[in-house]
């Protein structure tokens, strides 16, 4: 399970150096197993990204549709579930010399910060694109403090 936070662009592996991207890899919550693809199928590539008053969460799922996404908050937890079926047909005679498409069930979860006004998520999905929106509590969104002068 990934846990939402905040971050800047991640340096390329040049600029970064191969010891801290493995440090990365083992220590940060959105670059740990819980982000990468499981060994056992495939899952969907998400952005995560903030404005003042709401997260946005974007998961790529080509070649899917509303009806066959579940989307499920329980205990701040988000998940993102579904399956994508084989498109080939089975035809005799037919060898695919190159297959690099993945199919199967697929469920990615990310633990929501507690600013998140769960009752009044909503979701989107346009041309295998999902977007979630998570709105801010009234409470987490900045306010601007005006400076008294003396």
């Amino acid at each position: 399970m990934a846990t939402l936070v905040r971050r800047s662009s991640s340096p390329s592996l040049a600029e970064d150096g191969f010891s801290t991207l493995m440090r990365r890899m083992f220590n940060d919550p959105l670059f740990s197993a819980g982000t990468l693809l499981p060994a056992s199928g495939w899952a969907p590539a998400v952005e995560v990204s903030e404005t003042p008053d709401a997260l946005q969460l974007s998961a790529e799922l080509p070649g899917l549709d509303e009806k066959q996404v579940t989307l499920n908050i329980e205990n701040n937890v988000l998940t993102i579930s579904g399956e994508k079926g084989e498109e080939k047909e089975s035809e005799t005679g037919r060898n695919y010399y190159q297959c690099e498409r993945y199919y199967g069930a697929f469920q990615r979860s990310f633990a929501l910060p507690r600013t998140v006004d769960v009752d009044k998520v909503t979701a989107d999905f346009d041309r295998g694109v999902l977007t979630v929106t998570l709105p801010k509590l009234p409470q987490a969104k900045g306010r601007m403090i005006r400076i008294e002068s003396r």
